[in-house]
């Protein structure tokens, strides 16, 4: 139906230089937000809403004045259809214990309008109502709050589909985690999420915590949305690997700005990168238009739904714990085209990833999940309710024969109906060779060289079962893909190849960027011409340790690799 844009947390600076922050990273911010005013001007959205904290300069510092008129200036490209929402920076933090800035005061609130314009508002567009709140005074106690509350009120009451923007989040990881300083109070927040259920807001999107978050209560989506002008590095706490410049603030993978295209049965996303870019000569300022579907479905190794404590840093959570959960991986999926996931069936069964299963499922994600055992009676019950996350299961053949698999497909069969996968448990036993190196490995597939008996095994078991065969590193991959459409389609099935970025020893590293680049490359552009075959690609997150350490689509910090960027990229 239409796009508008949305970019966040630009903390604009006064040109002449000011004393609001000792970070190297903050004099970028303007020249930075340069970039990323442009480059939503440049895709003629129809409204663009910053979602707060323009400027850096609190208000009751001297530079404010002249660094929110920067600011109007920086964003003047995209008027007279930009809308703000007041941040804590613009208009002064929400009440809190030990807050490290002034809360926010009615001089504040009279400060910010006169260079702003309203602390709230709203703006329709054809059958949208988009609705922008001053989340700092929510929990203030001053007059504005239930004056926000009673107009909220009315302007939630309304057949529209509504979007709703505020700069603190109302939460990160759970409904009910504690407050802090990245929150709503417990409170407010459940008065806000009454209202929001009531009235069937459509998505709630904020900014303030310079970090992607995605989260669902009911049938409501929450983002939180990456900002442009420097990563918080308490934040970088979440990532299993050391962190980027200035301790974790200068994370270039993560500015940008997100277009969010409206159809008329929903919404989705698309996150457009600036790199931390100071100059849109370095920017790519076209149209950006929906990532093609790459058809990969890559194996995620790692534990891609785990929330954990973070330390209280004395900057801003000195005396209370913040619980959060590293959501870049749902980002990047976005960013590639990719629909599709391989996890364990387990999955399903914890209710922590489980939780998650559902919020991905809700954005378009769906699970290839696998066993190498019979699932309990409450796991596929919990397959049978979670049908719709599903795009196949998979059996892991661990026995000579297929006794086991067939009872675990029956089973299958009766709660489910999903794709059907088979796959072998192939080990360095199977290939082991008298005077040469033992090296102990474990890998996913049948070997391609038995294709014909496998094939032949599988059709006398009467049952829908689709194989799984293994292409090691430096293969022919498209020749045996090719060899294997052939074969499914001699027989009129379908079945899938996982392809392995491992060396095939776990003493040796695969970091070769170039050819994995080219290789992931090749196979998608050769994803047509193999309609019957799926290709599962290993891995999608970097293996920088332990055993078979291999370069994946994103790194250890949630950052596109050269091969993840390279599926961002227009493909014909």
């Amino acid at each position: 139906m239409f796009t508008f844009a949305v970019f966040t947390d630009t903390h604009i600076r006064a040109p002449e230089g000011d004393l609001s922050s000792p970070y190297a990273v903050n004099t970028k911010a303007n020249a930075r937000a340069e970039v990323a005013a442009a480059l939503a001007a440049a895709q003629d959205p129809t409204l663009t809403i910053h979602l707060g904290d323009m400027v850096h300069p609190l208000p009751h510092m001297a530079a404010y004045g002249s660094a929110c008129q920067e600011a109007r200036r920086v964003f003047a490209c995209l008027e007279p259809n930009l809308h703000f929402v007041p941040g804590n920076h613009d208009i002064g933090d929400k009440p809190h214990d030990a807050s490290p800035a002034d809360a926010v005061t009615p001089d504040a609130v009279a400060a910010y309008s006169g260079q702003f314009g309203d602390q709230w508002s709203h703006v329709d567009h054809e059958d949208c109502r988009f609705v922008l709140i001053n989340s700092s005074i929510i929990g203030s106690g001053l007059d504005a709050e239930q004056e926000q509350f009673d107009w909220l009120e009315e302007v939630l009451g309304t057949d529209k589909r509504t979007f709703l923007f505020s700069h603190y989040p109302l939460f990160i990881d759970a409904v009910d985690e504690d407050e802090h300083y990245d929150n709503y109070g417990p409170e407010e927040r459940a008065q806000l999420l009454e209202m929001i259920e009531r009235h069937e807001v459509e998505a709630v999107l904020s900014g303030h915590v310079h970090q992607f978050f995605f989260n669902r209560a009911g049938e409501t989506k929450f983002y939180c949305l990456p900002a442009t002008s420097f990563t918080r590095q308490d934040f970088a706490e979440l990532y299993n690997a050391g962190p980027e410049a200035e301790f974790g603030r200068n994370d270039r993978g993560k500015f940008g700005i997100m277009l969010v295209d409206v159809y008329a049965d929903g919404h989705r996303l698309r996150f457009v990168p600036t790199g931390g870019a100071e100059s849109d000569a370095v920017v790519d300022m076209s149209q950006r238009k929906p990532p093609a579907k790459s058809g990969l479905v890559p194996f995620m190794r790692h534990a891609w739904y785990q929330s954990r404590d973070l330390p209280y840093t004395g900057a801003m959570e000195e005396f209370s714990r913040k619980r959060a959960r590293n959501d870049y991986p749902l980002l990047r999926l976005w960013q590639m085209g990719i629909e599709t996931v391989r996890t364990p069936l387990a999955d399903l069964a914890r209710p922590e990833s489980l939780r998650r299963v559902q919020d991905f499922a809700a954005t378009g994600i769906r699970f290839h999940m696998f066993t190498t055992s019979m699932p309990s009676d409450d796991v596929l019950a919990l397959i049978a309710d979670n049908c719709d996350a599903l795009a196949g299961l998979e059996i892991v053949q661990v026995e000579p024969d297929l006794v086991r698999v067939k009872e675990i497909a029956k089973a299958f069969i009766k709660v489910a109906d999903v794709p059907l996968y088979v796959s072998r448990a192939a080990t360095s036993a199977d290939n082991a060779v008298e005077g040469q190196i033992y090296a102990h490995n474990v890998w996913t597939g049948y070997r391609y060289a038995r294709r014909a008996e496998i094939l032949d095994a599988l059709a006398d078991t009467g049952l829908p079962l689709r194989p799984i065969f293994a292409v090691g590193w430096r293969a022919d991959w498209l020749g045996k893909i090719g060899g294997l459409q052939d074969a499914f389609e001699h027989r009129g099935i379908e079945g899938a190849v996982a392809v392995q970025l491992m060396t095939g020893s776990p003493a040796t590293a695969n970091f070769d960027d170039d050819y994995i680049v080219e290789s992931v490359a090749e196979l998608v552009r050769g994803r047509a011409g193999h309609p019957r075959v799926t290709v599962m690609l290993d891995t999608f997150e970097t293996i920088d340790r332990g055993y078979n350490p291999r370069h994946g689509l994103i790194d250890r910090l949630g950052n596109l690799t050269p091969a993840g960027r390279s599926l961002t990229l227009s493909r014909g």
